[in-house]
């Protein structure tokens, strides 16, 4: 069936036969060997929490441990750690029906303090409809004392529904994991969403951005022995039959009423860890404004992203027969192994890197050969078509929704700088360095009766290097309101700013962008494509040039060692415990994350300080944000407003810090993404 297929599966399936039947034969399970035990021998016993966390911080895995330890409970394995025995601390939960618009046994005069929420999604959290809700809250004097209910959602009045539940809580703040999620929604049913109390998973971000999982079930893992246990739910209600859908409703309750205790724990160890104001102030009122965001989507030209598909596809066929060409055989050029055989086996280049499995052909070892043989840059370019064919070409049309817009989701947990990235697509990802990635910009489009008013930071992180340096020379460099990087190159390379070279200004202009990201003299060797030892010498003087850069850099990683964090102006900690190791490169990299941290924590700060002061700013009815790209904004402004937010965006970007240099801000009304510059 090989011709039936695309042709790099048949080739790879072709050239790889006598593996595939390897595997083939291998892949049965055999199940007649004698094991030596039976099953009793194998039942687990109670759970030694000290020494299970143990083991898991050994083997350096989180998110293993946290699914082992989530099994373990779910088969009945208690921890016989500090709450063994402990039943005053175990709270007792029973649930109730959740009927109509009033809660059976809900407090007389409504909640107060707090109010634990849990969904169930029919499918992807944000994306679908939702099918139970489960609300917590305290009940009577006991202090661990926490009621739960659980309500199924029915498909065809999914937003009748919510509204009555939402409408239940009343104004008290709501306390749950992945609240954006259910804000987005909401808001998707055009509901107005409850205050937010506590989002379990952003306190506990804030506290440790490496935990990577952020739900309920990680998070009582990870705090284990600082969060009392839940008992078994016992129904109190009707029959379980008429109650619930399913067995998971019990733990929807669960997952509501632990949603209480994590919030009541977190928000302690964030006032203990002075970050109050910026997780109240700045990261909860976030995520309001992101769901808002994802909801609102950006138009897209349908069309434009097809005939990109195919231009791109088109090109990346032609470039594979040239290739093949000038290779002299058929080959797959997606072959690691294959290539290697034509360009240092078959062609006879010199292979500047070796891996274990053969001749490496990465685009550093590509870059190397440039000129070496025209098949070089004819795989450099095919590997860059082929990369925006198969990430943007189709999977960007995927994504457009039936309004025409595509709808990203906006992640707020996922960088450990504090960055925000996206997906669903991924558009920070849109290259912008080469022309052909900017294409993909001009299929982002306004309305009709609307224009894009695109706003972007101007050089921000080495404006934030010469704020937390305190570097006379470029704070001087940035308040002359001069060329930056011409000003960076003249002190660089001790030239007047008038005599400075094109490629002094990009080698100056590399240096300074690589310091926010920690960048050495082998990276900055390998993005200028010189040898290490001029890179050395470029680095040397830009810091002889700005002397308090490199005092900054040595002091932040030193403090970072002793305190085990790196912290922002405004209290964002990166927690780097590698400072530490035992390990030489392990160390060495975390020095670097050190660096780079307080760099791009303060810029990642300021980015959402503005963002949340943008939306309070915009009037809904002119216009509203529509997209997050690294230090970029776009708003979609009804064309007789787009001048008047034109000015409001860019006076409040500059105003969202106080720095020893002025924040800068490009703004543009235009049609098209790409039409801004």
């Amino acid at each position: 069936n090989l011709d039936a297929l695309p042709p790099r599966i048949a080739t790879s399936l072709r050239d790889n036969l006598e593996i595939l039947k390897l595997n083939m034969a291998m892949t049965p399970l055999i199940h007649e060997i004698d094991l030596g035990v039976e099953l009793d021998d194998l039942a687990l016993g109670p759970l030694d929490d000290a020494k299970a966390r143990e083991f898991f911080d050994l083997i350096e895995s989180k998110r293993l441990g946290a699914r082992a330890l989530n099994a373990w409970d779910y088969l009945g394995h208690v921890t016989h750690g500090e709450h063994s025995g402990d039943d005053q601390r175990h709270a007792e939960v029973p649930h109730e029906l959740l009927s109509g618009q009033g809660v059976l046994g809900a407090p007389e005069g409504g909640f107060s303090g707090t109010v634990g929420i849990a969904v169930e999604w029919a499918h992807e959290a944000g994306r679908s409809p939702i099918t139970s809700m489960a609300i917590s809250w305290r009940s009577g004097v006991e202090p661990r004392g926490i009621r739960s209910v659980v309500r199924e959602i029915p498909g065809n009045d999914e937003a009748a529904t919510l509204s009555g539940l939402i409408s239940v809580v009343g104004t008290v703040g709501i306390v749950g994991a992945s609240l954006k999620e259910l804000v987005r929604r909401l808001l998707e049913l055009s509901l107005a969403p409850p205050k937010i109390g506590t989002d379990v998973g952003l306190a506990a971000y804030l506290m440790d951005s490496s935990i990577g999982d952020y739900s309920i079930g990680s998070l009582l893992n990870h705090y284990r022995g600082s969060i009392p246990p839940l008992a078994p739910l016992a129904s109190t209600g009707p029959a379980e039959a008429d109650l619930f859908s399913s067995g998971d409703s019990t733990a929807l309750a669960s997952e509501a009423a632990q949603a209480i205790l994590l919030g009541e724990f977190l928000e302690a160890e964030i006032r203990k860890a002075d970050m109050s104001w910026l997780y109240s102030e700045v990261e909860l009122p976030l995520l309001v404004v992101l769901a808002e965001m994802e909801v609102a989507g950006i138009a897209v030209d349908r069309d434009a992203l097809v005939e990109l598909a195919k231009e791109f596809a088109s090109e990346a066929a032609r470039l594979g027969e040239s290739i093949r060409n000038l290779a002299g055989r058929n080959l797959n050029v997606n072959s690691t192994k294959q290539l290697g055989e034509v360009l240092f086996g078959e062609l006879g280049l010199a292979p500047p890197k070796k891996t274990k499995t053969g001749f490496s052909t990465d685009a550093q070892t590509l870059e190397k050969l440039k000129g070496a043989h025209p098949i070089i840059e004819e795989i450099l370019r095919y590997r860059e078509v082929e990369k925006l064919r198969s990430t943007y070409g189709q999977s960007l049309i995927s994504e457009v929704g039936a309004d025409g817009r595509i709808h990203a989701t906006f992640n707020q947990m996922v960088a450990r700088t504090g960055r925000l990235s996206s997906d669903h697509p991924n558009l920070h990802n849109i290259p912008i360095r080469t022309e052909i990635g900017k294409r993909f910009r001009y299929a982002f489009v306004a309305p009709r009766g609307a224009s894009l008013v695109v706003a972007d930071y101007s050089q921000i992180e080495l404006r934030v290097i010469a704020h937390l340096s305190g570097d006379p020379g470029l704070i001087e460099a940035f308040t002359s309101e001069s060329d930056i990087h011409t000003r960076t190159a003249a002190r660089v390379f001790g030239v007047d700013p008038g005599e400075v070279t094109s490629q002094q200004r990009a080698k100056a202009k590399m240096v300074a962008y690589g310091l926010a990201y920690g960048m050495e003299a082998y990276g900055l060797a390998a993005r200028l494509n010189i040898d290490v030892g001029e890179a050395e010498g470029i680095l040397r003087s830009f810091f002889d040039a700005f002397p308090y850069v490199r005092r900054y850099m040595e002091e932040v990683v030193e403090k970072a060692r002793r305190l085990g964090y790196t912290e922002t102006e405004f209290g964002r900690r990166r927690r780097i415990p590698e400072l530490s190791d035992e390990n030489f490169r392990v160390r060495q990299g975390a020095e670097r994350q050190a660096m780079n941290s307080g760099i791009q924590g303060l810029a990642a700060d300021i980015f959402k300080i503005a963002l949340v002061n943008l939306d309070r700013a915009i009037d809904p009815a002119k216009g509203l944000v529509v997209l997050q790209v690294h230090d970029e904004i776009l708003v979609e402004a009804k064309d007789e407003f787009a001048e008047e937010l034109r000015d409001i965006v860019s006076a409040t970007m500059e105003a969202a810090a106080s720095l020893r240099v002025p924040l800068a801000v490009n703004s543009y009304v235009v049609q098209r993404w790409g039409d801004a510059k």
